[in-house]
């Protein structure tokens, strides 16, 4: 695994450091790894934003990352 999410970065980095991300947020119908705001919106504002469990999706990403499903 490439490392611990930090929920307090921004989706441009997180994106960055994981690619998987992007791919599970577009599944949603999410396009935050996208947008502009990617650049200062950090993953706690997009849970937040879209009422997401942030614990919940950390897990999911993690998971991704390693070719296991939750």
């Amino acid at each position: 695994m490439a490392g611990e999410i930090d929920p307090t970065k921004s989706m441009a980095q997180l994106v960055q450091e994981f690619p998987q991300l992007a791919r599970l947020l577009w599944d949603q119908g999410i396009e935050c790894a996208e947008c502009m705001a990617s650049q200062v919106d950090t993953l706690n504002d997009v849970a937040r934003m879209y009422k997401l469990d942030i614990k919940k999706l950390i897990q999911h990403i993690q998971s991704a990352g390693t070719g296991t499903a939750t």
